[in-house]
């Protein structure tokens, strides 16, 4: 008896593609008995109304309205609800001999796809499904589908997608599922497996419609000679109601909902449970997964589908059922037509190479890092090791800023913490990172970084510039500028660490916020970076906000993504500006983290040449100029500086001039904004150390505009050269030796011009001028380190004798002391918080809360004085064991000093020990058992530390590179052969 065909279409859109759909129908060789419309476009959607003129005009056998919002699923059984019951036949698995042809709005059947789709299943009467061959219907020739499979942890796999159709799936007729579009069903078989499941309105309803089918016992076939030609996935076409493309996270959503609710209806009764209970952590685990695969924006869809299938009501028990009803075989029977896991790995790793591939199409060249670059760190590395000589090996650095980093390991994680000083800095955490390279001793991490300062400045520099030129010469003049800058030289000398660690994370930054707008891995490397520039110099905080709303701006269609730039940022730094907004004093914020050492004075002239501390290149510079020079030695210094620095801002303006211009003018415009940030900061201060104000480092704004300046100067030499390379390539000969010799040429002088401006600095260490000096891990006496061993929160009153600033009550010249307390061995620098420098408060004793300047100043008063006053009391309720007086500072009178000496060798209260390393030292004698207790620290300080590691983990996970790739080499010169260098990326979109 010949087979009755119901062809159904449900439209969601019309226009040109439903008509083509129902154009072909018309067009079959074998015709459909029964056609069956559903208006799914929405009545009171834009061109409903059109939609339902062209169904109309088909001519249709029934007509049905239904919602947009019903999945495919539901609008096929609205469709079989409004039909007669059919009629009994002789069919071998009774009921009526029916067959469903199964259409979307954008599916175009071939001529003769019905004919052999009916040619397929006639032969072979245990055929249930049969499926066509699915193309593109914008590209024929490739295949956008040919049936579906699970692999054994129950995902969804096309056997065929994508690909070029070369009848290389011809031969495969027996699969576990097709897809839904022009999907024959028998209409019995489709009834007694209660159809679609309704809680998959758009992902994988064909797929667990067949295998109920398998599992019902009848098979399920591909007929490749059968051919339709499809404009959307079947998610697509759902979605096209709505008017709008999912994106690929909802479609990764879509995907991963439908799996979870397959997992749980295909479990044995006794795992169900297991699986909704393991729905949340595999969220988590697959989330952070999706952070390794650098698409974070998947991360929220985990999350999304895991709860939308743990309570999703009765869908998952309904499920069970309707699978229970019509089952009469077991998960063997289908398991051979599961993908083997070594064909999904297969797989997986050609996408993943195609994707790389794809990338690496839309990547510029750049120049190779080896040789030279390698060369170039190395030199950067032997200059180091021998200006730094000293250094090698010492188990902390004292001098300037700089002090012990921690005592040990624990307190590198406990510092970080909310203490009763506040909350803490964000350079905190910048340096905890960096003592835990050297965990067992924290302090010696700073030795390190000074010794690797050049080198790594070096590679930086190499890589910022290799992003922006195409020759590896170029490349290495930058990265030479930026090594020896004056910038790094001065932080070096003058041991300021938070200087020196925002100059090596510029140009990372620089490099990372370039690529940003085109890789989660680079936005993630950007937002790290951009945490450890602010928090180890705050002041250019502004320059940084204003740069990073304008690369919004230039990227409108990546917002989303630079939004999150600011993340590690805000968390790092959020608890301090909620503090420092409490107490009104925002521009607290600004304030230089570490030790509160007020910097070298910054000039004008200083600024303009590039150099934080002109009196480190003026003095060597003016020794040497001769006696019958017509100008001082300092003005004639002056000029020699101007004369070194001066080639390379011509050749950084001469990039404007030459075909690489546009590269120039980002380089410029920073190297703009860091002298702006250097001139605006000049002069400011917002935090007060030894009673004197402590103004603004202009030392990382000034690391900004030499770092413009080298990659600007970068730039201009390679475009001297590009022109000739231009040259070469359109008449196929060598290239000109000329511009590039002149390209050499102009390298080679910027990069003497600035070794011999940074001889002096890097020769400071050597001959003991610098403010830089190895150490003990302590800056208290040997005495105090050894009983703070014992009892780590005994305190030391240090004083240092001063001359107070000028101000209303008193003149300029009036000698005084400051105060202090430090506990255990000493102040370190990860327990420094900018909110006692900018605020009132010099010291917190733990056990008693904070309390004011004065208390500290009138003790001291009573103690450097004759006053009469009993000290005793004070000192002990404090835990006071030690009073130390340090060196005095500049224009202190010597008599002074006597007088303090004389009056702290006459309080009772007091017993000399002596002078040592720090100064002179005295101990509390009175007799008492008390001890400062810790206080217990703030109850939400665990939580709020908790969220910021978890940031920053999460953002270093996104960050970490997942693969390595080549990259295309810079067109090799003559006397260059054929180079290829990686780098790590993640994937790029």
């Amino acid at each position: 008896m010949q087979p009755r065909v119901i062809a159904i279409v449900a439209a969601r859109r019309g226009g040109p593609v439903l008509q083509q759909t129902l154009d072909a129908l018309a067009q079959q060789s074998r015709r459909p008995d029964l056609l069956v419309v559903v208006d799914a476009a929405g009545g009171a959607a834009a061109g409903a109304d059109a939609v339902t003129a062209q169904l109309a005009a088909a001519n249709p056998t029934q007509f049905i309205t239904a919602g947009s919002g019903l999945g495919f699923g539901e609008l096929v059984h609205r469709a079989l609800g409004a039909l007669p019951a059919a009629e009994p036949t002789s069919s071998p698995y009774g009921g009526v001999d029916e067959w469903l042809w199964l259409l979307r709005h954008d599916t175009v059947p071939d001529p003769r796809a019905l004919e052999r789709l009916l040619a397929a299943v006639e032969i072979a009467p245990s055929v249930a499904v049969a499926g066509p061959k699915q193309l593109e219907a914008e590209h024929p020739t490739v295949i956008a589908g040919y049936g579906e499979t699970l692999t054994r942890l129950g995902a969804s796999i096309a056997i065929a997608e994508r690909e070029l159709d070369q009848a290389q799936h011809d031969r495969t007729s027996d699969v576990l599922a097709v897809g839904e579009a022009a999907m024959l069903v028998r209409r019995t078989v489709f009834a007694a497996v209660d159809g679609f499941d309704p809680a998959l309105p758009s992902v994988d309803a064909a797929l667990d419609l067949c295998v109920r089918i398998r599992l019902a016992g009848h098979r399920v076939v591909g007929v490749p000679q059968a051919r339709v030609f499809v404009h959307e996935s079947s998610a697509q076409a759902a979605r096209a109601g709505a008017g709008r493309t999912p994106s690929d996270r909802v479609l990764a959503r879509l995907r991963r909902t439908a799996q979870l609710h397959r997992r749980l209806v295909y479990a044995p009764p006794l795992a169900v449970p297991l699986h909704w209970l393991s729905l949340l952590p595999l969220a988590v685990g697959r989330a952070l997964g999706q952070l390794l695969r650098k698409q974070p924006g998947r991360v929220g869809g985990e999350f999304a589908a895991a709860l939308a299938v743990a309570f999703s009501g009765g869908a998952v028990p309904s499920a069970r059922r309707r699978l229970a009803r019509s089952r009469t075989m077991g998960w063997a029977a289908i398991a051979p037509l599961r993908m083997p896991p070594d064909e999904v790995r297969r797989r997986r790793a050609v996408a993943r190479d195609a994707t790389l591939a794809a990338g690496e199409d839309d990547r510029p060249p750049r120049p190779a890092f080896l040789p030279g670059g390698a060369w170039l760190v190395a030199f950067a590395a032997v200059v180091g090791a021998v200006a730094f000589a000293p250094l090698l090996g010492a188990p902390a650095l004292l001098g300037g800023a700089l002090a012990p980093l921690a005592p040990d390991a624990a307190a590198l994680l406990e510092q970080l913490r909310w203490s009763p000083e506040g909350a803490a800095d964000p350079f905190a955490f910048v340096l905890a990172g960096l003592g835990a390279l050297t965990a067992w001793q924290p302090s010696l991490a700073l030795g390190v970084l000074w010794v690797a300062a050049l080198p790594l400045a070096a590679l930086g520099g190499w890589w910022a510039a290799a992003a922006l030129v195409r020759h590896p010469g170029p490349a290495a003049v930058a990265a030479l500028l930026w090594a020896f800058s004056p910038t790094l030289l001065s932080a070096l000398a003058n041991g300021r660490p938070a200087a020196v660690i925002a100059h090596l994370a510029l140009p990372l930054l620089v490099i990372a916020a370039a690529r940003a707008p085109r890789s989660w891995s680079a936005t993630a490397v950007a937002g790290l970076t951009a945490a450890v520039v602010v928090a180890s110099a705050p002041a250019l905080l502004p320059a940084l906000v204003i740069a990073w709303v304008v690369w919004m701006l230039a990227h409108p269609r990546r917002i989303g993504r630079l939004l999150t730039l600011i993340v590690p940022t805000a968390a790092l730094l959020g608890p301090l500006a909620w503090q420092q907004l409490q107490r009104g004093t925002p521009l607290g914020l600004l304030a230089d983290p570490g030790l509160p050492v007020a910097p070298p004075a910054a000039s004008p002239t200083g600024i303009l040449l590039g150099w934080p501390d002109l009196s480190l290149a003026l003095g060597p510079l003016a020794a040497l100029a001769p006696d019958a020079a017509p100008l001082a030695p300092a003005p004639l210094a002056v000029l020699v500086l101007a004369a070194l620095a001066l080639p390379a801002v011509l050749v950084a303006l001469l990039a404007l001039a030459l075909p690489t211009a546009r590269t120039a003018v980002l380089p410029l415009v920073l190297a703009a904004t860091g002298i702006a940030t250097a001139w605006a900061v000049a002069g400011i201060a917002v935090a007060v150390a030894d009673g004197a104000a402590v103004p603004l480092d202009v030392g990382p704004a000034l690391s900004l505009a030499a770092l413009g300046i080298a990659l600007a100067a970068a730039v201009g030499l390679d475009g001297i050269r590009t022109p000739a390379a231009q040259r070469r390539v359109a008449s196929y000969g060598p290239e000109p030796r000329g511009p590039r010799r002149l390209a050499t040429a102009l390298g080679l002088v910027l990069v003497v011009l600035a070794l011999t401006a940074a001889a002096p600095v890097l020769a400071a260490t050597l001959t003991g001028s610098s403010a830089v000096r190895a150490g003990e891990p302590r800056t208290l006496p040997a005495i105090v380190a050894a009983e703070a061993q014992s009892d780590p929160t005994i305190g030391t009153l240090v004083l240092r004798p001063v001359v107070a600033p000028p101000s209303a009550t008193e003149s300029a010249g009036t000698p005084a002391v400051s105060a202090r307390i430090d506990r255990g061995a000493g102040r370190t620098l990860i327990a420094q918080r900018t909110l006692v420098t900018t605020g009132a408060f010099t010291e917190t004793v733990r056990s008693e809360g904070p309390y004011a300047a004065a208390e500290i100043a009138t003790l001291a008063a009573n103690l450097v004085a004759p006053s009469g006053a009993d000290s005793a009391d004070g000192l002990v309720s404090r835990h006071v064991r030690f009073v130390l007086l340090e060196q005095s500072g500049p224009g202190v009178d010597p008599a002074i000093v006597s007088d303090m000496v004389a009056a702290l060798d006459g309080n009772p209260a007091l017993a000399p020990v002596g002078d040592t390393d720090t100064g002179r030292l005295w101990r509390v004698v009175a007799d008492d058992e008390v001890h400062l207790l810790a206080a217990d620290p703030w109850p939400g300080s665990g939580v709020v530390l908790g969220v910021q590691l978890s940031i920053l983990a999460l953002t270093l996970l996104l960050a970490v590179p997942t693969s390595f790739r080549p990259r295309r080499p810079a067109e090799p010169t003559e006397a260059e052969g054929p180079t290829a260098t990686f780098e790590a990326e993640g994937d790029d979109d």
